[in-house]
Parts: structure tokens; sequence; C-alpha cells
């Protein structure tokens, strides 16, 4: 381990994920800089920040999944809360574009009966906010809501 250096061939993005696994699973804020030293400490090598950064988003997709497999399993899960809770309401965003023929995903909005039904008991604020407004306009703005 004396001579491996940043750029050795067997440094690879497994090697940096199986470190930073550890860390992401205790707390995902860590930061770049972090994450390059837990690597030195562990095998005595500086990383680049490039190579930090895939090691972090393998070590992230090991630990919870990729985006692709969360986002499919999104429909069963929505599925399985409206079967279990029938007056769930779930409503979807999805956009058609005339250059791409599939449907892009925007959001996705529920809410479960007993949380809407608890809205009755809530009681009514009155929010003032207020912002400063500078240069051409030397003004303060007042927004309320109610």
């Amino acid at each position: 381990m004396d001579t491996f250096s940043g750029n050795h061939f067997n440094l690879n993005l497994d090697l940096i994920s199986f470190v930073l696994i550890l860390h992401i699973e205790a707390s995902i804020r860590y930061k770049i800089k972090e994450y390059i030293i837990s690597v030195h400490q562990v095998y005595g090598c500086t990383i680049t920040k490039r190579k930090a950064f895939l090691g972090r988003k393998r070590a992230f997709e090991i630990a919870y999944g990729n985006w692709d497999k969360s986002f499919a399993a999104l429909p069963r899960y929505m599925a399985a809360l409206q079967h279990f809770d029938p007056e769930t309401v779930v409503e979807w965003k999805l956009e058609r574009s005339p250059a791409i023929p599939e449907y892009i995903f925007r959001y996705v909005f529920w809410a479960f009966k007993l949380a809407i039904d608890s809205f009755v008991h809530c009681r009514p604020v009155i929010s003032i906010d207020g912002t400063h407004v500078y240069r051409k306009y030397d003004i303060k703005l007042l927004i309320m809501l109610l």
C-alpha cells in the first residue's frame, strides 16, 4: 500500500463506494472533501473530486437503490396506499410533449382522508410577510395571507 497512487487502476468506484457506503448510511450530508479524506484514511491515497463524486453516487445507489427503480416502484406504492385506505386522494401530473412519444412525469400528490378531514379543526391564521425592495423602487412590500 505504500506505493498506492491516486490514479491506481485497482482503486475503482467499487472500492471507493465500499468505504463511502458506511458514511452515507450514517448521514447523507457528507461533503466531497470528507469523502476524499475517508478514502485517504482507509487506502492511504488521495482521489480526485470526480472519483469521490462517482463513488458517492455508486454508494448511494447500493444503499438506497437507483432513481429508475424507485420511480418504477412509485405506482405500486400509490396503489397500495389506495388499497389499504380507499379514501386516500392520489393525483398524478403527467405532461405530453409533441417531440417525445412518452409522458413526462411532473409530480404526484397524495393525501390521506384522515388528514383532509382534520383540516376542519384548524384555526384560520393571518400571516403577514414583509420584504424590502431596493434599487429602482425603494419600498417595503407587505403580503397578507389568510
